[in-house]
């Protein structure tokens, strides 16, 4: 129901006001001294209700929003909002004429693209004598959110002198930025939030996908268990995560060359973040890529003298394996998973063994093919 407005209340307070003195038809003309008294309940009344109203939608996740959902959310969870992320990336320093004498490249060294945007070094890098280059040097924009992506090439203008440089000291990027993100929604934040309590133990795959999801830019973070060909736990965990760039360019179907390789330094942050949740003696593998979700159908036949259940249980397995050593890009194959159930004993192996897929699965380069023991079906 909504809350009173200050009509309703000054209604109410008229009525009552008649109700006890007919003869008070003073009330209903502006600027008389009982038309004054009631509006003054009424504007008090309509003020309480106001901050009722406020509070109570403060104290609840599904209706506080900005600070209140902040503070509401760091009370309860000890969670705080993401802030905006950076672009990172690598560029590359040239002469055409070759260094004269040795010179440095100082940290913070500024760089710009044609269209404004600000990078800065974060590593000291030395240009030596003789050299031509390229001298690769990690970089980050100096504002943070999503408009401080750079394409291949963009960062092309040295923007602060480099002491003792050549005079045709060049620089541009080979690779794209990635792990620019802008602040966490209020929405972002409110589902972070909800799946705190299912999340809060350590070492499970729900808490490593909390702690990658907790990294300013990573937008999603899928964890997978590999198994051995019995079906056991490795204690090996592969995790992918994406930024909204490079959940973008899988989308689009394209990606700038050798993109992955560029997105390492997300991926290095996410396995700082994710060492705190993950159980001790398990190794958590990230990667960069947007998961795609694979189920497997098998039609088995057991030999005689074989338990149906063990030979099941290590089919799955053998695809499970198969399935999640996919690199980023790398296309799933009818022929991958045959080849893999024909290591299993006691397995009859028919061409219709495979049901599902049916054809080879190709993914996008920024995709990664993903399944679990509980996608792989077997009858």
């Amino acid at each position: 129901m909504d809350r009173p407005t200050y009509a309703d209340l000054f209604s109410i307070a008229r009525n009552q006001l008649l109700l006890a003195n007919p003869r008070l038809t003073a009330v209903d003309r502006e600027g008389s001294d009982a038309n004054a008294l009631v509006a003054s309940i009424a504007a008090v009344g309509d003020e309480v209700a106001q901050q009722v109203s406020y509070v109570a939608a403060a104290s609840f996740l599904d209706t506080a929003t900005g600070l209140n959902l902040d503070r509401l959310v760091f009370d309860r969870y000890g969670l705080v909002r993401k802030p905006a992320a950076a672009a990172l990336g690598t560029v590359q320093f040239t002469s055409a004429t070759g260094a004269a004498s040795t010179f440095g490249i100082p940290v913070q060294t500024k760089l710009v693209t044609a269209d404004g945007t600000q990078f800065e070094t974060t590593q000291p890098a030395t240009f030596t004598l003789g050299s031509n280059g390229p001298v690769t040097v990690p970089v980050r924009s100096v504002l943070a959110g999503t408009t401080q992506q750079a394409g291949i090439g963009e960062i092309n203008t040295l923007l602060s002198p480099v002491p003792g440089a050549v005079a045709d000291l060049a620089v541009t990027n080979a690779l794209a930025t990635a792990g620019a993100a802008d602040p966490e929604t209020d929405a972002e934040l409110r589902e972070r939030a909800r799946r705190f309590f299912t999340t809060v133990q350590r070492g499970t795959l729900a808490a490593i996908e909390q702690a990658a999801r907790g990294v300013p830019g990573v937008r999603y973070a899928a964890a997978f268990e590999d198994v051995d060909a019995y079906g056991q736990q490795t204690g090996y965990v592969s995790l992918a995560v994406t930024d909204q760039y490079t959940d973008t360019l899988a989308l689009l179907g394209t990606v700038p060359p050798a993109y992955e390789a560029q997105s390492q330094q997300l991926a290095e942050r996410v396995a700082l973040a994710v060492d705190q949740a993950r159980a001790a003696g398990i190794y958590v593998a990230t990667i960069v890529a947007q998961v795609v979700l694979q189920p497997v159908t098998l039609l088995l036949r057991v030999r005689a003298g074989f338990d149906t259940q063990t030979v099941s249980l290590e089919a799955r397995a053998a695809c499970v394996q198969v399935v999640n050593a996919l690199a980023p890009g790398a296309s799933l194959t009818v022929a991958a998973l045959e080849a893999a159930l024909a290591n299993v004993n006691g397995l009859y192996q028919a061409s219709d063994t495979v049901a599902l897929p049916v054809a080879t699965v190709v993914p996008t380069p920024l995709q990664v093919i993903r399944t679990n023991l509980q996608l792989v079906v077997a009858s």
